[in-house]
């Protein structure tokens, strides 16, 4: 039963992998890349930054529920 679940657990970071992967290849990041702020924060930067933190976060919990 735990190999079941370690295999949901791999899974689920392998779409969490893909997922971020996906938002950061050139034709989402040119949907970003334009003259503006957020925050005092240019728009590309600001955007990196959140697809960043929320990989991480997703990580986190998926990794906290493993255990």
């Amino acid at each position: 039963m735990t190999e079941s679940r370690d295999e949901q657990v791999g899974l689920r970071l392998r779409v969490v992998a893909v997922l971020g992967f996906v938002l950061i290849i050139p034709p989402f990041l040119a949907r970003f890349d334009r003259v503006g702020q957020v925050f005092g924060v240019p728009v590309l930067a600001a955007y990196l930054f959140l697809v960043w933190a929320i990989t991480i976060g997703l990580v986190a919990v998926i990794g906290g529920r493993s255990r």
